[in-house]
């Protein structure tokens, strides 16, 4: 009997060894990698900041600040540049390092701020809900000095097409931050993707696309009232962002 059950014992005794072995090596095997989900388009998630769910209605935003302060193509408007040592760098984070104007004055008064080269990059079936606009700013000099004009832009040269666009804050509104201080202070200006509130009266319908907020052209006009009162002034630039707020279908 010893002879013809041994070799049986051993066998099976050899198979739960096998069984034990393969059994600790599955459990210590790293799980595979999760596979992306494919129903979602790629597009929809390039360089995205943030991301909210209201509803049914997956809500995405994506904040820049400009790539090109007054020189987009050796500043390709043509107009005398009154931020001469100013850089896009200067306004990229808020680090006490100004983009700032030459000095003004009644006699000496045009200055005229353009933003662009922003970088966004909307998905072109997106629907653009909010673009907000948030500077920090402040004036050095006994004068007074305020915006003629603040609003966003397809373009600068309206010479070329259509300029100034959307919501605009003028010399003829009353706002927080259209007259500047004398330390830096931040303000916000946001407008809805759409409306029937734009230019410079308040009276013209307008509708932001991906393709004008992604168009390299696309930015910040911000032009200075006549300063008032004796001597001259200074303004002065610290962080400007954009962010722009869309939803994907």
């Amino acid at each position: 009997m010893k002879n013809t059950s041994f070799p049986g014992i051993t066998g099976f005794m050899f198979v739960l060894l096998l069984a034990f072995i393969f059994g600790c090596k599955k459990e210590s095997d790293p799980a595979p990698p999760s596979q992306p989900d494919t129903s979602t388009p790629v597009d929809t998630l390039v360089d995205v900041d943030t991301v909210a769910v209201n509803g049914d209605t997956l809500i995405l935003s994506q904040t820049r600040t400009p790539g090109f302060l007054n020189n987009l193509n050796n500043w390709q408007d043509y107009y005398w540049n009154s931020y001469p040592g100013a850089l896009a760098s200067n306004v990229a984070a808020d680090d006490d390092t100004f983009a700032y104007s030459d000095k003004l004055s009644p006699s000496n008064s045009y200055a005229s701020l353009s933003l662009q080269g922003f970088g966004f990059a909307i998905p072109a079936t997106a629907n653009i809900r909010k673009i907000t606009l948030t500077l920090r700013r402040f004036k050095q000099g006994e004068a007074t000095i305020g915006d003629f004009i603040l609003t966003l832009m397809q373009q600068y040269n309206c010479d070329n097409g259509v300029c100034t666009y959307g919501v605009a804050w003028t010399e003829k509104d009353t706002y927080p931050g259209k007259t500047y201080p004398d330390t830096e202070t931040e303000y916000v200006f946001s407008q809805s993707g759409s409306g029937d509130n734009g230019g410079y009266n308040h009276d013209q319908k307008y509708m932001w696309s991906p393709a004008s907020v992604n168009y390299i052209r696309f930015g910040v006009r911000i032009d200075v009232a006549t300063p008032l009162g004796p001597g001259d002034v200074t303004v002065f630039y610290d962080q400007v962002t954009l962010a722009v707020e869309y939803s994907v279908l």
